[in-house]
């Protein structure tokens, strides 16, 4: 099977960060617009809170693949 390229690596840890980190801040959101709305911390908003917190760590693992990446990059020499 083809390794795939650095600018492929680089194009899909980029957008599985920017996926990660969008439904990580709209589920933040929601779970504080229903703090804000006076409803209980209860088990499904908990949950919520907890796909928002995995959101967040997805993001930031796909993030060291992205350093991995760009120190390839670095190291790789010019031709």
């Amino acid at each position: 099977m083809a390794q795939p390229t650095l600018k492929q690596r680089k194009t899909f840890a980029l957008i599985r960060i920017l996926g990660g980190m969008t439904a990580a801040f709209y589920l933040g959101y929601v779970v504080v617009a229903n703090l804000a709305a006076g409803l209980p911390f209860d088990r499904t908003l908990m949950f919520t809170a907890l796909v928002a917190v995995a959101g967040f760590a997805y993001a930031a693992w796909y993030l060291r693949d992205l350093a991995a990446v760009a120190r390839e990059e670095r190291d790789r020499p010019q031709s």
